[in-house]
């Protein structure tokens, strides 16, 4: 792992994948800021003072010419690449909703509590509540696998929305 902020390490990764040779000229912003010409990313000057400090890109001690990278730089960018794609790759490892967790349980029989109760939704986040705004909430993931499993009912009610959700026969049957 490298001690490069994580500004640092993006623009490393940008420099390097847009380097053919002639490097990149970085246009001069506001605020000791400069553009990437190419993603149009801004970045701070102190940005690129570790990497000029550490000989990871050169940039002829000028902010008028380009920015190169140097050998090290690109081998560094590949590692941090790869890094980023393996935590790219855990993040959507992540398993789906589960109607047979503990929170969906908790929710059914919260749901058979008040059966045909209304679903709020809070607005912000993607986040539903049974029978009231102080009922018990879940992410809607969880309201859609239980769903799919067959256990909850959702009716839209009228035409200017609001559900009703009730259990079904086999959601009454998991909670026996």
């Amino acid at each position: 792992m490298t001690d490069l902020s994580p500004a640092s390490q993006k623009l490393l990764r940008e420099i390097a994948e847009h380097d053919r040779g002639a490097g990149v000229l970085f246009q001069h912003a506001a605020r000791a800021r400069y553009i990437h010409p190419h993603t149009l990313s801004a970045y701070n000057l102190r940005t690129f003072y570790p990497l000029t400090g550490r000989g990871l890109v050169d940039d002829g001690g000028s902010d008028h010419t380009p920015v190169r990278v140097t050998e090290a730089g690109r081998k560094l960018a590949a590692e941090l690449a790869e890094q980023r794609k393996a935590q790219q790759a855990a993040k959507k490892a992540r398993p789906a909703p589960s109607s047979e967790g503990a929170t969906a349980q908790r929710l059914l029989r919260e749901i058979a509590q008040r059966d045909g109760s209304l679903i709020y939704d809070d607005g912000l986040r993607r986040v539903w509540r049974v029978a009231s705004h102080d009922g018990h909430r879940a992410s809607i993931g969880i309201w859609v696998a239980l769903e799919k499993a067959g256990y909850i009912h959702t009716e839209r009610m009228g035409s200017i929305g609001g559900q009703r959700v009730s259990v079904t026969d086999a959601g009454r049957a998991r909670l026996a």
